[in-house]
């Protein structure tokens, strides 16, 4: 009878741990399964002061399909530069004026660090369209803008990536410059992205 009563308690034991393990498992389950899951980053991730929707964050398999088949704007930023905030700052007031349903963003901080295929792929694309520094291969830099039809890149704009930083922003962005930088932007997207 002892060993009976004995092979009951151990049952009853093996499913109480059992039942407990599946509890613990459904539980960290459910915990951390936003955590499988990869964060979606919105334009106030790298700009806070940003108000408008009209930017989508985009990654660099995203960007190289945009380059290949879209008819597309995009925007080469760095959310750790002044100069990336200050551009991204005057195309919001464009978006804002304008008939422009989105923009997209692709922050070139997480590619080009890690050196990555998609950041070469991107290169590749955009060949012709890039700075040379320093006597290397063309480079991917930021800020940046690209205005892109099916392959093709129409117009670009890359200003301030040439910058060495001997200017501050205040010095470079003077009035007169937003001005006719806004007005060369905007005559761009009207002609090779509105068809105006």
């Amino acid at each position: 009878m002892e060993s009976k009563t004995k092979n009951t308690i151990k049952k009853i034991i093996y499913g109480i741990l059992f039942i407990a393990m599946v509890v613990a498992f459904v539980y960290l389950s459910e915990k951390y399964a936003d955590n499988s899951n990869p964060k979606v980053f919105t334009i106030n991730d790298y700009y806070p002061n940003i108000k408008t929707d009209k930017f989508e964050v985009i990654r660099g398999q995203k960007f190289a399909s945009l380059i290949k088949n879209s008819k597309s704007i995009i925007f080469v930023g760095s959310g750790t530069s002044k100069y990336s905030e200050k551009y991204i700052s005057l195309l919001e007031e464009i978006l804002t004026n304008n008939d422009i349903d989105k923009i997209y963003y692709y922050d070139i901080n997480n590619d080009k660090s890690q050196k990555n295929s998609n950041y070469y792929n991107i290169r590749e694309l955009l060949n012709g369209y890039l700075i040379t520094t320093d006597g290397s291969n063309n480079n991917l830099l930021a800020p940046s803008l690209y205005i892109i039809d099916n392959g093709k890149v129409k117009y670009y704009n890359i200003e301030t990536v040439a910058m060495k930083n001997t200017d501050s922003l205040e010095d470079y962005w003077t009035t007169d410059e937003e001005k006719r930088f806004k007005e060369e932007v905007i005559d761009a997207i009207e002609k090779y992205y509105l068809n105006k």
